[in-house]
């Protein structure tokens, strides 16, 4: 079983991400019930789609109920999702939160909101590395030095536990990937909870 590396002081989640994944945006929200709950939750990067390189793919007009569900989840979350006919390369903003991370996770964890929105609600392009820089500055970050070491390492540690989708939640032995109803996420809240008060 693998164990949180917060849990020996509490309960934690750990949860990796790519921001170039609809259901990872929207899991901001779920993430904010935990949160919300007085439950830690771990940040860690993951690109999902290593063969998307540079300059992203062309996917088309996206339609149909599983982007219709994706656009409702969103409302419901308070969260605006404009689809784009393109898919972006995620590495180099997923490499700047890591760096971000190592050193302050609250400003990292403003810089992902913003890369989200960017990405998500303002369709920018989110490889681009003026907009990432503005977007650490604007966080309260600098990406000065900037190297991939620390998301090598998020990604290591995600193959060496078996994680490999997102979003992927991990606490107190459970796994839980993809995205699930935000009652689903209020009640598992409510049990870590009460693990955490029974340890």
């Amino acid at each position: 079983m693998y164990v949180t590396r917060l849990e020996e002081d509490g309960m934690a989640v750990e949860h990796w991400f790519d921001f170039i994944c609809p259901y990872c945006y929207i899991g901001q929200d779920r993430t904010k019930i935990l949160r919300s709950h007085g439950i830690t939750v771990v940040e860690h990067g993951l690109q999902v789609h290593p063969e998307i390189g540079p300059g992203g793919v062309v996917v088309g007009q996206r339609v149909g109920p599983q982007y219709e569900h994706l656009v409702a989840e969103a409302a419901a979350a308070g969260l605006p999702l404009n689809w784009t006919d393109r898919i972006g390369y995620s590495r180099p903003a997923l490499t700047a939160f890591e760096w971000l991370n190592e050193n302050d996770p609250v400003v990292a964890g403003r810089f992902a909101e913003s890369v989200f929105a960017a990405y998500f609600a303002d369709g920018q392009d989110i490889e681009a590395a003026e907009l990432l820089v503005k977007l650490a500055a604007d966080a309260g970050g600098d990406l000065t030095g900037l190297t991939s070491e620390p998301l090598d390492r998020s990604e290591a540690l995600a193959r060496s536990i078996g994680v490999n989708s997102t979003p992927t939640w991990i606490a107190d032995g459970q796994k839980v990937s993809g995205l699930r109803p935000r009652a689903w996420f209020e009640q598992w809240a409510t049990l870590l909870g009460q693990s955490q008060e029974s340890k």
